[in-house]
């Protein structure tokens, strides 16, 4: 069997409309189906697309199979700091408080944050982890450990 691709990544969320405006908001992205009486909405930057669906009844539980995070690529360090300004003004919860490297010795820059029900969402940059300091030592950044 050979893919070509993800065709969108399914979050299981507590509120629909409260994720809906989160990422329109975050990233501008615009909605491009939805079914209200189902639960769910696609939302997508004409390249990816993510569909938050009304399962939930409690936020994300990291000892719960599902989602570990969710990964989003970034153009280079210059965007992925004006993020971290952006995420900062909103008052978005940040985790490691910073733009970490994916791992030692690599020159992949990332930033981690939590959305309203504690998903983490990951912006990765291929560049720019000069001077930064692992957050993990012996493993990737994604391990989200504190």
């Amino acid at each position: 069997m050979q893919t070509a691709g993800v065709h969108h990544v399914g979050l299981s969320v507590t509120n629909v409309k409260r994720s809906k405006d989160f990422y329109m908001d975050l990233f501008g992205w615009k909605e491009v189906g939805a079914d209200q009486k189902l639960g769910y909405v696609f939302l997508s930057d004409g390249k990816n697309t993510i569909t938050p669906w009304h399962q939930s009844q409690s936020g994300y539980n990291r000892t719960h199979a599902g989602l570990h995070h969710l990964a989003l690529a970034v153009n280079g360090i210059e965007e992925l700091m004006r993020a971290e300004r952006m995420l900062r003004k909103k008052k978005i919860r940040i985790h490691y408080d910073r733009i970490v490297p994916i791992t030692e010795g690599t020159q992949a820059a990332e930033l981690y944050f939590f959305d309203p029900d504690g998903i983490c969402v990951e912006l990765f940059s291929d560049a720019g982890d000069e001077g930064l300091q692992p957050p993990v030592q012996h493993g990737p950044s994604c391990l989200l450990g504190e």
